[in-house]
């Protein structure tokens, strides 16, 4: 059954911005300012039902921030200036983004591909009221990066100019987080702006005090790649486990695949199982063939054949899918489901301003929501 009666407009943008992390901070500003002034509500507001934190909280996690992701918080204070609101009231400083959207990736090795190439598959589920802003950003003596944002000028996933590729699926996402910590939209955005292949990104991210339960894969242009399964159930409990490829496939949605994360492997859920195994076994029937077409053609198909959702009143929405190729250092993306949405692609070097995209999409009823969201 389709939910289309006065459905939510589905509208992307891409964003370039360039020069300091301050100057990226005020262009985003002034961006918000001239086409989405009702926006800047919610990146200056208290979290909801909550008041704002305090100066000295908001201060200690600016300094928590800042090692990890030198820039981060400049980038933050150039917003705030320009929209006349204090740093410390940024919705991004007060921990508590614990809302956990549905994804699958996967990673193809070039040994199982036709063009010798390596990809990465991304997509991303979700409610329709999300950020949608695919940003192309080029900070002075960073590498360029290109990624869609969270809470402004953290990133869900990504890749910069060296190749190195970064996304991220939430895992237990009904468990809450306890405790500080740094959550997976600074880690990506760190991992972007820091590193340039898969040791660097392991080296950071056991370094970092992570505070996520999520699968963060990482993928480079030497032709590595590896999965970070993340749990932070408490400051107490919180695991680290690297999974490796297995013939030259990865494949990672809303739960734990190690052995070692076992008892963190909560809130695992039939569609998330169903999501992984469709695309594992595509891949396995499509190798040692696969190529782009491929895999886009296997990201554009519906669930419980593919990853392609339509569930959006669910949270259960594809919003956006991406094919990285990584051996190239390209990027496409489908905004909206790409069952009925053209693919777009998208350059570092995308000149300075603002496109927006109009997407397509059905919202669709679960047929059988007792047992898509049945845990295993």
């Amino acid at each position: 059954m389709e939910n289309n009666d006065q459905k939510e407009p589905m509208i992307f943008d891409i964003h370039v911005t360039e020069g300091s992390n301050y100057e990226v901070g005020k262009q985003r500003a002034i961006t918000f300012k001239e086409h989405y002034p009702d926006d800047i509500a919610y990146y200056t507001s208290p979290m909801e039902g909550k008041d704002y934190i305090s100066a000295a909280k908001a201060h200690k996690r600016m300094m928590m921030i800042d090692k990890i992701c030198p820039g981060f918080t400049d980038e933050i204070q150039g917003f705030a200036d320009e929209v006349n609101t204090e740093a410390e009231k940024m919705i991004c400083y007060a921990n508590s983004y614990h809302n956990s959207p549905n994804c699958c990736q996967f990673a193809v090795l070039p040994s199982n591909t036709s063009d010798g190439h390596f990809y990465v598959g991304r997509s991303y589920e979700y409610f329709v009221r999300d950020e949608r802003s695919l940003c192309i950003t080029r900070v002075t003596g960073k590498p360029k990066h290109m990624g869609f944002s969270l809470q402004n000028a953290g990133r869900m996933d990504g890749m910069n100019e060296y190749g190195l590729v970064v996304s991220m699926s939430s895992t237990a996402y009904l468990k809450p987080l306890e405790g500080d910590g740094c959550e997976f939209w600074i880690a990506i955005r760190a991992i972007l702006d820091r590193c340039k292949d898969v040791y660097e990104a392991q080296c950071l991210i056991e370094e970092m005090p992570l505070c996520t339960n999520s699968n963060i894969m990482v993928a480079d242009a030497a032709n590595n790649v590896s999965i970070f399964e993340v749990a932070s159930f408490s400051s107490n409990k919180k695991r680290i486990s690297v999974r490796k490829s297995v013939g030259g496939l990865m494949v990672a949605t809303n739960h734990y695949v190690s052995h070692e994360m076992k008892e963190f492997d909560e809130h695992h859920f039939w569609n998330s199982e169903i999501r992984y195994s469709s695309v594992w076994n595509s891949l396995l029937r499509d190798a040692p063939y696969i190529n782009e077409e491929k895999i886009r053609n296997l990201l554009s198909t519906e669930y419980p054949y593919g990853p392609c959702c339509h569930f959006y009143s669910s949270g259960m929405g594809t919003l956006r899918s991406m094919v990285f190729d990584v051996t190239d250092k390209k990027l496409k993306v489908s905004f909206g489901p790409p069952d009925t949405n053209p693919w777009h692609s998208v350059d570092f070097d995308e000149p300075v301003g603002l496109q927006e995209i109009v997407c397509r999409y059905d919202d669709v009823s679960i047929n059988n929501p007792e047992q898509f969201w049945r845990e295993i």
